[in-house]
This record gives C-alpha cells, structure tokens and sequence, in this order.
C-alpha cells in the first residue's frame, strides 16, 4: 500500500521501524498492570486499536499518516502480547505446549488472512481491505468481553518497580535477553514489508504476494504443531536454526519461482524455530511475574528488530535484498547456538 501511494523503501523501513519500539513500551507498562489488574482490559484494547489503526491506514497518504497508524497498531500489539502467553500460561500451569498452540493458531490466523489479503486488495482495494480489517477489530473487542478473568491484587509502585527490576533476574535471564535482542535484529532485516516487497520486485502480482505470504504462515503453523510432540526440544532448536539460517543466506540470490518455494521452507523452520522460543519462555519466567518477565525479554527482541528495520531499507535500496536476508541468517545463527548451549531439557 505504501509503495503504491508513492513512498519510497527507505522512508518505509524507518516507518515500520517505529513499531517494535512503541509495542515494546506498551507491552511493557500493560504487562506491569496486567499482573495487577488482570489480563482482560487489555484484551479489549488491542480490538479497538485494531481497528482504530486499520481506519487511519485507510486514510494515510503520507509518511507521517503511515506513522499515526504505526503508533496505533503498536500500541494494539502491545497490548495483546502483553498478556496472552501470560494468560495461557496460567490457565495451563506453566506448561510451554501451551504457548506452542498459541502460537500455532496465531500462525492460521495469519496464514487465513494472508491467503485472503491479495484478493481482498485486488477485488476490495487497499480501502475496503482495511474497512474490513476495522471490523475484525471491533469483533475481537466484543469477544473480548466473555473472557473469564480475575484481578491479581493491588497496584502498587514500589511492588511494580521490583518486578521491572533488571538487577534482581539471574544471570541465564540476562544472557538471554541478550539472545532475543540478537534474535530480533536478525527478524527486522526479514520482517515488516521486506518479504511483500521483495516478491513484489520479483514480479510477482498482489494475488500471488497474498498467496506466498499465507502458504509460508501455514505451513509455519503446521510445523509448530506437528513439533509441540517432539520431546528433544534442544535438538530441534539447533536443526532448525540452522535450516533457516542456510535458506535465508540463499534467497536473496534466487530466480523469482525458486524463491517463492524457498520462502515456504522458510515459514516451515521458522515455526519449528517457535517451539525452542516458546521454550525459553515457559523455562525462565518467573510464575509471579509472567506478564512482566516475557515483556523485558521481548524488550530485547523488539529494539534489535526496530534497529535492524530501519536499516533494511537502506541495505535493499543500495544493495539488494540479500545485503537483508545475509545478516538476518548470520544473526540468528547466535540466538540458536546460544540457546542450545544454554537450554536445559525438560
């Protein structure tokens, strides 16, 4: 939609790079409430800024109207990742299958509108297309409201200030907050517009774009779900890795028919890649605390993601994708050879 309305790729990764940083802000001061006031208000928030954000997209011509929107849909995202792994984990007493299957229906969920977002902005445009977004919005907020939910007990600053307290987490938990900042970095120089704007240099049409996009989010959530069952998560977190990392390094140098199936390859590691993610995350955090401790993780993931976004557009403008899509596998190699040292098998 940017690059139809005439704003060019470097302007447009500095625009999507502001999102990792205002969602990471959010997440972090919703997940701190959360742990006091419960997870559903927040629930409720990321359906009215869905669909608050879809209507000033539908409306942005310009960067700093594009940017309105990102403010939006990061505050939205914000909200929902500040509860939803924590909300899950307890209902499931901790166990990290849980998030496996969170994150398996976020990858269908994604898959079913990425299948759909091509036809939808050919048959609908780009207007209609967010019209309908703003609707979805406005359903998740109403299914918001039937969520059972419970408060955690009373706010208070100075008990707010020693959960967010950097200091008082142990060392394995710094070490990788350092991993997801590096694993972040490596997902800003692939995420956002990169892989539609790649495939739409390549020639490829709005339809075929959609398609791509959702056949590699599918097969994504198949994996993770064929995956949840393997019990050698430190085995799979290396094998996986290392697919990705060699698939990315090759697809920038690719014909246009051959990358689009090394991207589904992608998307088919990258959701065996989530298992070991959600893995850490089930493994470190505290019980008390999940909301705020999966939030300072992600602070790390998401300032490498917005630093290594706004760069992208620049490398892609001067050197093509692959001066991307190479430190994006470089990258990441040191999040899983980290991981795989670090992990303990449960």
């Amino acid at each position: 939609m940017m690059k139809e309305r005439n704003i060019g790729i470097v302007v447009t990764g500095f625009v999507f790079a502001s999102m990792p940083i205002i969602m990471q802000l959010g997440r972090m001061f919703f997940a701190t409430l959360s742990d006091f006031f419960g997870r559903k208000p927040f629930f409720m928030a990321n359906g009215f800024l869905g669909a608050v954000s879809s209507l000033i997209y539908c409306f942005a011509h310009t960067p700093m109207e594009f940017l309105f929107g990102k403010i939006a849909e990061g505050t939205k995202e914000g909200a929902i990742w500040a509860v939803n792994r924590a909300y899950v984990l307890e209902r499931s007493g901790g166990d990290w299958r849980s998030l496996v299957h969170l994150r398996t229906v976020v990858y269908l969920a994604y898959a079913a509108g990425g299948l759909a977002a091509g036809f939808l902005a050919v048959s609908l445009l780009y207007d209609g297309t967010l019209v309908l977004c703003a609707l979805l919005g406005v359903s998740g907020f109403l299914l918001s409201l039937g969520l059972v939910d419970e408060k955690k007990g009373e706010f208070s600053v100075e008990q707010a200030l020693h959960i967010l307290d950097f200091r008082r987490k142990g060392r394995k938990f710094k070490i990788f907050l350092f991993l997801f900042f590096m694993m972040g970095l490596a997902f800003g120089f692939r995420s956002g517009y990169v892989i539609p704007y790649f495939l739409s240099d390549s020639g490829f049409s709005e339809e075929a774009v959609g398609l791509i996009v959702g056949a590699m989010i599918l097969l994504a959530g198949l994996s993770s779900h064929i995956f949840s069952r393997i019990s050698k998560v430190k085995r799979l977190i290396l094998i996986s890795g290392i697919t990705y990392s060699a698939l990315l390094t090759t697809l920038g140098f690719s014909h246009p028919t051959l990358a689009a199936a090394i991207l589904m390859a992608i998307g088919f590691a990258e959701g065996a890649n989530s298992i070991g993610q959600e893995g850490v995350l089930s493994e470190i955090c505290d019980r008390e605390s999940y909301g705020t401790d999966i939030g300072l993780l992600m602070m790390g993931l998401h300032l490498g993601e917005s630093a290594s976004l706004a760069l992208s557009g620049i490398l892609i403008e001067n050197w093509g994708f692959a001066a991307s899509f190479i430190p994006a596998a470089t990258l990441y190699a040191a999040f899983y050879i980290g991981t795989f040292i670090l992990y303990e098998e449960r």
